[in-house]
């Protein structure tokens, strides 16, 4: 207590010119972190938050979280979640072509009841070869068209 009070005592006792310059000087050396701007495609769909919400033409569910998808457009990697666990990969895509290609894997966190949709959504992923946005909705689709994912911008 008699120490606190010893070091209280020195500081409030310690002349203001000192304190000003040793202020001045922090202030001088302080950086700024820099911004950092989240890259947007122009496409509408790379660099988006997906919250997908149906998979197979089943409802997604909540478990840990809601399943997400996101492409990558700067380095071409798929991140997201399954529900349970973080859904990682590349991809290639083709604007113009309205080509998408998914090599996808999840983690092995185990949630009661998550694995059906886990294992239907990283199925549906790695069988994606084409996409349509309609609006905010993004369709993820297979070689014949038949919709396998269907997400909406978060």
């Amino acid at each position: 207590m008699v120490t606190i009070s010893l070091v209280l005592a020195a500081c409030q006792s310690a002349p203001e010119q000192s304190t000003k310059k040793v202020q001045t000087k922090r202030t001088a050396h302080q950086t700024q972190a820099p911004v950092v701007k989240k890259r947007v495609s122009p496409d509408g769909i790379q660099d988006i938050d997906w919250q997908i919400t149906q998979i197979s033409g089943h409802k997604a569910k909540f478990f840990n979280q809601w399943p997400t998808l996101s492409l990558n457009s700067a380095v071409k990697t798929v991140s997201g979640h399954t529900g349970c666990n973080a859904v990682f990969g590349r991809y290639t895509f083709n604007f113009s072509q309205q080509k998408l290609d998914m090599q996808v894997n999840a983690g092995h966190t185990s949630c009661d009841g998550a694995l059906a949709q886990e294992a239907e959504l990283v199925d549906a992923l790695q069988r994606i070869q084409r996409f349509q946005l309609v609006g905010n909705t993004l369709y993820l689709l297979d070689q014949s068209g038949q919709r396998l994912i269907q997400a909406q911008k978060k």
